[in-house]
C-alpha cells in the first residue's frame, strides 16, 4: 500500500467552508433574534386609549394640554330669539258694521283712521224696507189706540150692565194682541241700531268709541245685510295684539302670562307685553308656532298691520345647565358632552342640547350640575373615538 492509499480522503474545501458559513449564520442570527432584557418587557401606552365610549388619557400626555375641565352649573335659561310679528286688533275690542236692511248709500262721513266716539254718524242708507218698517210700526201704533178705544167702552158698558160680559173680554184679547204686535215693531225698528232721518234714510251709528280700522263703502253703493264682508270695523286701539311666529324649538317653554318685548322694525317703539295664548299648533311649512302678546298701545304708536320683533323674557324660575359651546359636539343626529369619570377616564354622554347664545349652550338634560366635564377640547376626543372605530 502506498502512502497515498493510507492517507485518510480529503474533503473538497468549499464543502468545509460552506459547513462553516452556515454554523456562523445560526450563531448571529440566535443572538439578533433574541430579545433583549429591556424588550421583552412591553412599555405602558403613552397615547389615549379608547374604550366604548370613554377615552383614557395617561396622567402625563400631552393631550392634556389641550383639554380644559369644568364643573357644571345652573344659570337662568336664555332667552328667545327675536321673532317676527306684526301688529293686529283685539277682537274684544273691535265692532263690525253693516247694513241692516237693503239699500243704497247716500252719504259717508268717515275715513280710515278717524277716530270716532260711541253714537256717531258714520253712513246713511236710503232704504225703502226702512219706509216700510216705520210704516208698520205706526200701524201697530193706530190699532192699537183703536183697540184701546173699544175695550173702554165696552168697560163702560158693562159697568152699567148694557153690554154683555163677553164683548169685554173678547176685546180686550184684541187689545193685547195688538200690543203685542206694537212691542214686535218696535223691537224690529230697535234691532237696527240706526238714527232715523225722514221716512226712508237711516244712519249707521259707531256702537263704541275707537278708530276706523277698515272702511269698504262708498256713496251710491247698493247694500244688502247678507254682505259677507262688513262695510266698516272700528277697534279701540288702546291695546292691541301682536301676532309672533316664533321658532318651534323657542316655543317649547312659553307660558301665558310670560313677559315680551315688542320692538318696531325701525327700533323708534318698544313696547312690553304679555303673552297671552300660545298655539298648539305648529305650521306645517314654516314649522313655527303663533304666539299672541297683548301690549297696552294708549300713544297709539304701535299701528295695526305694522310689523314688529317679538322677544320673550326668558321665565325667571326656570333654571339649567350652562356650559361653553365648545363643550357641546354636535352631529346632526345627536349632541353629546364628555365628562370626566375616575383616573383619567373621558366619558361620552349624550345630552339634550337647548338655545345657543354669544357662545354658550343651555342643556335641557344629559349632564348634572356639579359633574366635571370637557368644556373645551370635546371635538378632539370625540375624533379619537370616531378614529378607533
Amino acid at each position: 500500500m502506498t502512502a497515498s492509499s493510507s492517507r485518510p480522503p480529503r474533503r473538497p474545501f468549499w464543502l468545509a467552508a460552506a459547513g462553516l458559513g452556515v454554523g456562523a449564520a445560526v450563531s448571529v442570527g440566535l443572538v439578533l433574534g433574541r430579545p433583549s432584557s429591556a424588550e421583552a418587557e412591553p412599555t405602558p401606552a403613552s397615547g389615549p386609549v379608547v374604550k366604548g365610549e370613554s377615552v383614557h388619557l395617561p396622567p402625563e400626555g400631552p393631550q392634556w394640554q389641550y383639554i380644559e375641565l369644568a364643573v357644571a352649573s345652573e344659570a337662568s335659561a336664555l332667552a328667545p330669539l327675536p321673532a317676527p310679528g306684526r301688529v293686529d286688533l283685539d277682537e274684544r275690542r273691535t265692532a263690525s258694521m253693516g247694513s241692516p236692511l237693503a239699500g243704497r248709500v247716500d252719504q259717508v262721513r268717515v275715513r280710515i283712521g278717524d277716530r270716532v266716539k260711541a253714537g256717531d254718524r258714520l253712513f246713511s242708507v236710503r232704504s225703502a224696507a226702512y219706509a216700510d218698517l216705520d210704516r208698520e210700526q205706526k200701524s201697530s201704533e193706530t190699532e192699537v189706540a183703536d183697540k184701546q178705544r173699544v175695550a173702554d167702552r165696552l168697560r163702560e158698558l158693562v159697568n152699567l150692565q148694557a153690554a154683555p160680559e163677553k164683548e169685554l173680554l173678547a176685546a180686550e184679547a184684541e187689545l193685547r194682541q195688538a200690543k203685542l204686535a206694537l212691542e214686535a215693531a218696535r223691537a224690529k225698528r230697535a234691532s237696527l241700531s240706526v238714527s232715523a232721518e225722514g221716512d226712508n234714510l237711516f244712519w249707521v251709528t259707531a256702537p263704541r268709541a275707537g278708530t276706523v280700522v277698515d272702511l269698504d263703502v262708498v256713496s251710491n253703493q247698493e247694500v244688502t245685510p247678507e254682505r259677507d264682508k262688513p262695510l266698516l270695523r272700528i277697534s279701540d286701539l288702546n291695546e292691541v295684539l301682536v301676532i309672533a311666529d316664533v321658532q318651534e324649538s323657542d316655543a317649547s317653554d312659553l307660558r301665558e302670562g310670560q313677559p315680551a318685548i315688542v320692538r318696531t322694525q325701525s327700533g323708534g317703539v318698544e313696547r312690553r307685553g304679555t303673552v297671552e295664548r300660545v298655539s298648539e299648533v305648529v305650521d306645517p311649512r314654516r314649522r313655527t308656532v303663533e304666539v299672541r302678546v297683548r301690549v297696552v298701545n294708549e300713544d297709539r304708536l304701535l299701528r295695526p298691520n305694522a310689523f314688529v320683533e317679538v322677544t320673550p323674557e326668558a321665565p325667571a324660575d326656570v333654571k339649567r345647565v350652562r356650559v361653553p359651546a365648545s363643550a357641546v359636539v354636535t352631529d346632526g343626529a345627536r349632541s353629546v358632552v364628555f365628562v370626566a369619570r375616575e383616573a383619567g377616564r373621558l366619558e361620552r354622554v349624550a345630552v339634550t342640547a337647548g338655545r345657543r347664545r354669544d357662545g354658550q349652550v343651555e342643556l335641557r338634560a344629559g349632564l348634572e350640575t356639579g359633574s366635571r366635564y370637557v368644556a373645551r377640547g370635546a371635538l378632539l376626543l370625540e375624533n379619537t373615538i370616531e378614529l378607533a372605530d
